[in-house]
């Protein structure tokens, strides 16, 4: 389910075109680092490539593909899987996968390997474990959408209000355009995305689609048709808009009229799963392919569908067989090539939106996917539509180096469907080529960020940051990984080096308004302004909490000092007859009471909450690094209390500064110290502020 941040964001190998959602404990480790650093030092992550530990290197296509049966010979297919499967089991530790490879109508290869569940070895069968596909259930949802536009009860171009005549939920206006089913296919809603969307750990905490919705509706912060950024809640709006279509529930129109026609018996939206549904479940993993706890997907359209390999071959071969499978027929031929039309397109030359599927690896091939992630499974799924071939493969465990995107890019790669990565011929560049590239230098952040509350932290962990080099062409990273270089190929358009991958800068009076990316299609890149660029807000983090622990340090070096020449004299007896400490303990409430002593509590009070806040959200999130925001861990809920309680210390210290130098209290040296903790503080709270930590 989760195309998110932390998802599909962070996660591109643009090699392969691939949308590779998680990462694994090695990189997890690694991003939690770099944060670390950044804001101790200067400053501060989907997506994360696949890294060549996780790659395949397909051989060299085994057939031509033309008009030819690709997998002439099963066995052949069957054995070239086992070995790359093997591999990545072996490598990275996943317990279980199903694949699934079919031609047309024909399954050529359904075969479970490894574990269903580590605990107690039982094994994978493709065509009775089901496994939870994440965002591939999506591909089911905009099918029940095209049913419902085939049967005239529902316009792609309609305002979605129409439909919700009946419910609590509406969209509410903000722009002129309404929201349309057309922006909910293209994930070009305008919505705020969600982080995190509709997890829970508790089956029990299950609600209707409406009440989902309706207690989750996002903010509309781009007018509709403009700009893609991924999300999770407009796919779940479409699914109760069927329901109300149909007058039904979401799950029980999917189950009569796509599963039941497709004898897809052991598929199913429902959570949690019935016990006596046919099949068994899958068991959730750990990355490090240990059990883990099953949570639940509340947003039951975007991602909930579990299915076995041999379900998603039929439903895989009902979309390459123009909407049928033998006698079953579930779309019109008409509607299946409404549905594969370009139905949003960013740029001629990078991968663009179908209707629920985006395209997938270089921009002048036919492929057509969709990825899937949950708290513990990864999906992919991928057609080949003038080929005839479909190919789903599922790991019941997220992996983060190794996802099942590995084994789809191999297969393709082997049987001729998808080509080798080529670098355009060396030439001369154009005209303007270095000119261009410095106009285009920045940073970039995804517009599947949420765009407040503090989820936004994850920003500077995906952004892009591209550099011009002094020969014209670019070099890329994202937090100092995914390192690539560009070469340009017309007028603010880039081709990967040695890749499929390509930038397109959309650039108006010479400043940049948008960059589009070949193999992230779920979003748009928008530039950065400088004064909110890692460099500055990581820098001013990075001075404050340093000045903070040096000033913690001090008062903690200052109070032992006193403590020890204290205790030299606080039995020594004063001229009255009373020890130094009975005189300390008559004047405490005295100086208590002074603004002086209340302006160096605050002061003390800022160095110590900021860096418990900063020490709890990284220990927080490096307990569960993929889903903090979910599972939110006792330093993380913590962590999130603090940033209120910084802001009132910070302005109490900076009333106590202008007071002490009105009224002269303290030393010169002590008033200037305090002065400095101030302005740390302010500089502290506009980089909570700017992360979303006060709640806007």
């Amino acid at each position: 389910m989760r195309d998110s941040l932390f998802a599909a964001v962070r996660s591109s190998d643009s090699r392969h075109g691939t949308i590779v959602r998680g990462r694994s404990r090695v990189i997890r480790a690694t991003i939690v680092l770099a944060i670390t650093i950044s804001l101790l030092v200067a400053g501060v992550a989907g997506p994360v490539t696949a890294t060549a530990s996780g790659s395949i290197d397909a051989a060299a296509p085994s057939q031509e593909v033309d008009g030819e049966p690709v997998f002439d010979d099963p066995d052949e297919l069957e054995a070239f899987v086992d070995d790359v499967v093997a591999e990545q089991r072996e490598e990275h530790d996943v317990p279980g996968v199903t694949v699934s490879v079919v031609e047309g109508e024909e399954t050529v290869l359904a075969k479970g390997y490894g574990d269903a569940d580590a605990a107690t070895g039982t094994p994978v069968e493709a065509n009775e474990t089901a496994f939870m596909v994440g965002s591939v259930s999506k591909l089911v949802t905009w099918t029940a959408v095209m049913q419902g536009v085939e049967d005239g009860k529902l316009d792609l171009d309609e305002d979605v209000n129409t439909y919700l005549e009946n419910s609590e939920v509406e969209v509410p206006e903000a722009y002129d355009e309404p929201v349309t089913l057309r922006h909910l296919g293209t994930h070009t809603t305008g919505f705020d995305p969600a982080l995190v969307p509709g997890i829970v750990e508790d089956g029990e905490e299950v609600t209707s689609l409406e009440t989902a919705l309706a207690e989750n509706e996002p903010d509309r912060i781009e007018p509709p048709g403009e700009t893609v950024a991924y999300s999770n809640y407009g796919t779940v709006l479409a699914g109760h808009v069927v329901a109300e279509a149909y007058e039904t529930t979401f799950e029980e129109y999917v189950q009569s009229e796509v599963f039941e026609p497709l004898e897809m018996d052991h598929s199913t939206f429902a959570q949690p799963v019935p016990e006596d549904h046919p099949g068994e479940l899958a068991a959730p993993h750990e990355p490090t392919g240990e059990p883990a706890d099953r949570t639940y997907i509340n947003w039951r359209p975007a991602g909930s569908m579990s299915a076995t390999a041999t379900d998603m071959a039929t439903f895989t071969s009902a979309h390459l067989e123009d909407g049928a499978v033998d006698d079953a027929r579930i779309l019109e031929l008409e509607t299946v090539e409404t549905m594969h039309d370009t139905h949003h397109e960013r740029h001629e030359a990078v991968n663009d939106w179908r209707y629920g599927f985006y395209e997938y690896g270089a921009a002048d091939t036919d492929l057509v996917a969709h990825s899937g992630g949950t708290m513990h499974e990864t999906t992919k799924l991928v057609l080949a539509p003038e080929d005839d071939v479909g190919i789903f493969v599922s790991y019941n465990v997220r992996n983060q180096v190794a996802p099942p995107n590995v084994v789809v890019d191999a297969i393709l790669g082997e049987y001729g469907l998808q080509p080798e990565p080529e670098t355009p011929e060396d030439g001369e560049l154009a005209d303007g080529a270095s000119d261009r590239a410095e106009t285009l230098a920045g940073e970039y952040r995804a517009s599947m960020v949420p765009s407040s509350g503090p989820e936004q932290v994850v920003d500077p962990m995906v952004r892009l940051s591209v550099d011009a080099a002094s020969d014209g062409t670019l070099e890329s990273d994202t937090l100092g990984m995914d390192e690539r270089e560009w070469v340009e190929v017309e007028p603010y358009v880039y081709h990967e080096v040695d890749g499929h991958d390509v930038l397109v800068f959309e650039v108006e009076d010479g400043e940049v308004e948008a960059l589009h990316r070949n193999s992230m299609p779920m979003l748009t890149y928008e530039p950065v302004p400088t004064h909110e660029r890692t460099i500055v807000v990581g820098g001013l983090a990075g001075i404050a909490l340093v000045g903070f622990a040096l000033s913690l340090v001090g008062w903690i070096g200052l109070a032992g000092w006193r403590r020890v020449r204290g205790w030299r004299t606080e039995t020594a007896p004063s001229r009255s007859g009373r020890t130094a400490s009975g005189s300390f303990r008559d004047t405490l409430e005295n100086r208590l009471r002074r603004p002086s002593w209340l302006a160096r509590a605050a002061g003390i009070a800022l160095p110590v909450l900021s860096l418990a806040f900063v020490a709890g959200f990284l220990w927080g999130f490096a307990l569960d690094e993929e889903f903090a925001f979910v599972t939110m861990p006792v330093p993380f809920r913590v962590a999130l209390s603090l940033p209120p309680l910084v802001g009132v210390v910070t302005a109490a210290t900076v009333v106590g500064t202008v007071v002490a130098w009105q009224r002269g209290y303290w030393s010169r040296r002590a008033r200037i110290h305090q002065t400095l903790l101030a302005v740390l503080g302010l500089a502290f709270c506009w980089v909570l502020l700017e992360f979303g930590f006060f709640g806007v």
